[in-house]
């Protein structure tokens, strides 16, 4: 692991911040989808934006978990400050399939933690998460309530 920009209390005073944040807005999962936000966060510092990536953020007092590709989960096992089961890639067979897409694995992953029904706040006004990534993400957890997280 690097040196990360901030130490670990940095990142846990944020982490409580954010969740004062989420219990004012009524959101029990939060959503992360600009780059610079993850970076804030996690400290997860690199160059993988081309694809899908995400923070998400339980309301609970546990670690943030990173989901990216596969190859780049790499990187966050070296920049993030989370344990290495809280840096996940999603398998390369997600990768520019028009059968499959990366968020469809997410949804899965994410209902498999049991968040799949919560409340769920997510980032809308974000330059890299396309229409499509939405679409598919919202799909595969229909049990959700969906809350724009913007801001």
């Amino acid at each position: 692991m690097i040196e990360l920009p901030f130490a670990r209390d940095e990142y846990r005073q944020r982490l409580r911040k954010i969740r004062t944040e989420m219990a004012k807005r009524g959101l029990e999962l939060l959503v992360v989808n600009d780059v610079a936000n993850q970076h804030y966060i996690t400290g997860y510092d690199g160059w993988s934006f081309y694809t899908p990536q995400m923070v998400l953020v339980p309301i609970e007092e546990v670690e943030p978990v990173w989901i990216g590709r596969a190859m780049d989960a790499a990187g966050g096992l070296l920049t993030a400050w989370m344990k290495p089961e809280n840096v996940v890639g999603f398998p390369e067979d997600h990768v520019q399939r028009g059968d499959r897409h990366p968020m469809d694995w997410i949804a899965n992953w994410i209902v498999a933690k049991s968040w799949g029904s919560r409340h769920i706040g997510i980032e809308l006004e974000a330059y890299y998460f396309s229409p499509k990534a939405h679409a598919r993400l919202v799909a595969g957890l229909p049990n959700a309530t969906w809350h724009d997280a913007d801001l």
